[in-house]
């Protein structure tokens, strides 16, 4: 079965969406710099779920929306993408950014969540911690901060040096400030909204994440969001699910079946 992608919109936002797969709907939020992309651990949650992939509107193949100008405006667009697509339940997992976007969906509508995978979260204030500002880091830095294994940032490389590509990654990364930039990688008023996660919630974390780290970021979330279960990855940074596909997949998928068991 090969990869579909669909264009579509949503209450007058337009959508760049790649899907794949069958069974049960899985949302999956991508992190920044990876819209657009079917990498490996879609590829394995696409045999056993239907994987819808969306762009975030201004990454990837997903034009600006103007009026996205907070992180839970873009809770309520995938929540309006939910309802068009006409589905009752829907597991969620979110990694990075997008568990971000994903949390703040899930403090909205649980009910409407089979499940919630968070892949190292930001978007909650931490005690003792500040998060590395990436927006002043050049590529070699960012990559350090974010991968423990360097060679998994392949994965998100630009295709070439074009105009078109600048011009993507200037967009993408004006579309991340914009939700991102002012408070830096938080929203004030999520730490303590995530009581209100109802759905069932896994929490899978990088052992050597960096932006941030299972102590105190992830032991943070794992207490904050009631039953959450936490899955460490011992070979990844901030993004496990780059750096340990397999791994992370597995996990993703067994947490997605024993949650449909018990519905």
């Amino acid at each position: 079965m090969a990869v579909a992608r669909r264009a579509l919109s949503v209450r007058g936002t337009a959508i760049d969406m790649l899907s794949d797969g069958a069974g049960s709907p899985l949302l999956f939020l991508h992190g920044a710099g990876a819209g657009g992309r079917w990498l490996e651990f879609q590829e394995r949650l696409a045999k056993s779920f239907t994987v819808l992939s969306p762009s975030h509107p201004g990454h990837g193949g997903s034009p600006v929306a103007e009026w996205i100008e907070h992180i839970s405006d873009l809770a309520f667009h995938y929540l309006d993408l939910i309802d068009a697509e006409r589905f009752d339940r829907v597991h969620v997992v979110g990694a990075s950014f997008g568990g971000w976007i994903a949390a703040e969906l899930a403090t909205m509508a649980s009910h409407r969540l089979s499940s919630l995978t968070l892949i190292d979260p930001v978007g909650i204030k931490v005690d003792g911690w500040i998060y590395p500002f990436l927006f002043g880091m050049d590529i070699p830095e960012v990559v350090a901060t974010v991968f423990h294994n360097p060679a998994a940032a392949l994965a998100l490389a630009p295709p070439d040096q074009s105009a078109e590509t600048l011009a993507l990654q200037y967009r993408q990364g004006a579309a991340l400030a914009r939700v991102a930039w002012n408070p830096y990688l938080y929203d004030p008023l999520l730490r303590r909204r995530l009581g209100r996660i109802a759905a069932p919630t896994l929490l899978c974390w990088g052992a050597h994440d960096r932006l941030a780290p299972l102590e105190p970021c992830g032991q943070t979330w794992a207490k904050a969001i009631p039953g959450a279960q936490l899955r460490v990855f011992a070979e990844s940074g901030h993004v496990p699910h780059l750096e340990e596909p397999a791994a992370v997949a597995q996990a993703v998928l067994e947490f997605c079946r024993t949650t449909e068991g018990a519905r």
